[in-house]
Protein backbone atom coordinates (compact mmCIF):
# COMPACT_ATOMS: atom_id res chain seq x y z
CA UNK A 1 0.00 0.00 0.00
CA UNK A 2 1.42 3.38 -1.01
CA UNK A 3 1.91 6.15 1.52
CA UNK A 4 -0.44 9.11 1.34
CA UNK A 5 1.23 12.06 -0.35
CA UNK A 6 -0.29 15.21 1.12
CA UNK A 7 1.39 17.51 -1.40
CA UNK A 8 0.00 15.59 -4.36
CA UNK A 9 -3.48 15.49 -2.82
CA UNK A 10 -3.37 19.24 -2.11
CA UNK A 11 -2.25 20.07 -5.64
CA UNK A 12 -4.98 17.89 -7.13
CA UNK A 13 -7.62 19.57 -4.97
CA UNK A 14 -6.41 23.02 -6.04
CA UNK A 15 -6.47 21.98 -9.69
CA UNK A 16 -10.06 20.73 -9.33
CA UNK A 17 -11.13 24.06 -7.82
CA UNK A 18 -9.45 26.01 -10.58
CA UNK A 19 -11.06 23.78 -13.19
CA UNK A 20 -14.46 24.31 -11.57
CA UNK A 21 -14.13 28.11 -11.69
CA UNK A 22 -12.75 28.03 -15.22
CA UNK A 23 -15.65 25.90 -16.40
CA UNK A 24 -18.22 28.21 -14.86
CA UNK A 25 -16.50 31.35 -16.20
CA UNK A 26 -17.46 30.47 -19.76
CA UNK A 27 -21.13 30.58 -18.73
CA UNK A 28 -20.85 34.11 -17.31
CA UNK A 29 -21.05 37.34 -19.30
CA UNK A 30 -17.73 39.13 -19.99
CA UNK A 31 -18.26 41.30 -16.89
CA UNK A 32 -18.58 38.16 -14.74
CA UNK A 33 -15.54 36.57 -16.33
CA UNK A 34 -13.47 39.67 -15.60
CA UNK A 35 -14.73 39.73 -12.01
CA UNK A 36 -13.78 36.07 -11.46
CA UNK A 37 -10.31 36.50 -12.92
CA UNK A 38 -9.68 39.55 -10.71
CA UNK A 39 -10.52 37.87 -7.41
CA UNK A 40 -7.78 37.59 -4.82
CA UNK A 41 -7.02 34.29 -3.09
CA UNK A 42 -9.35 34.95 -0.15
CA UNK A 43 -12.36 35.96 -2.24
CA UNK A 44 -11.70 33.13 -4.68
CA UNK A 45 -12.16 30.64 -1.84
CA UNK A 46 -15.47 32.27 -0.89
CA UNK A 47 -16.68 32.11 -4.48
CA UNK A 48 -15.61 28.47 -4.80
CA UNK A 49 -17.54 27.63 -1.63
CA UNK A 50 -20.68 29.31 -2.93
CA UNK A 51 -20.32 27.66 -6.32
CA UNK A 52 -20.04 24.19 -4.79
CA UNK A 53 -23.03 24.80 -2.50
CA UNK A 54 -25.33 26.55 -4.97
CA UNK A 55 -24.41 24.55 -8.03
CA UNK A 56 -23.45 25.94 -11.43
CA UNK A 57 -26.93 26.97 -12.58
CA UNK A 58 -27.77 28.94 -9.45
CA UNK A 59 -24.30 30.47 -9.37
CA UNK A 60 -24.54 31.71 -12.96
CA UNK A 61 -27.99 33.13 -12.28
CA UNK A 62 -27.02 34.96 -9.07
CA UNK A 63 -23.31 35.77 -9.42
CA UNK A 64 -24.00 39.53 -9.32
CA UNK A 65 -25.43 39.18 -5.81
CA UNK A 66 -22.21 37.55 -4.60
CA UNK A 67 -20.12 40.20 -6.35
CA UNK A 68 -22.16 43.00 -4.78
CA UNK A 69 -21.88 41.42 -1.32
CA UNK A 70 -18.10 41.12 -1.57
CA UNK A 71 -17.81 44.72 -2.77
CA UNK A 72 -20.00 45.94 0.11
CA UNK A 73 -17.88 44.02 2.64
CA UNK A 74 -14.72 45.57 1.22
CA UNK A 75 -16.23 49.04 1.54
CA UNK A 76 -17.14 48.34 5.16
CA UNK A 77 -14.03 46.43 6.29
CA UNK A 78 -11.33 47.48 3.85
CA UNK A 79 -9.64 45.53 1.07
CA UNK A 80 -10.06 41.77 1.35
CA UNK A 81 -6.32 41.38 0.80
CA UNK A 82 -5.95 42.53 4.42
CA UNK A 83 -8.53 40.15 5.88
CA UNK A 84 -7.08 37.34 7.97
Amino acid sequence: MADFDFTTAWNEALFEKEALLESIATQLPPEGQAWLSGLNRFCRRVVEFDLRNAGPDQFVEHWTSLRDTLERLEREFGPSDDWT
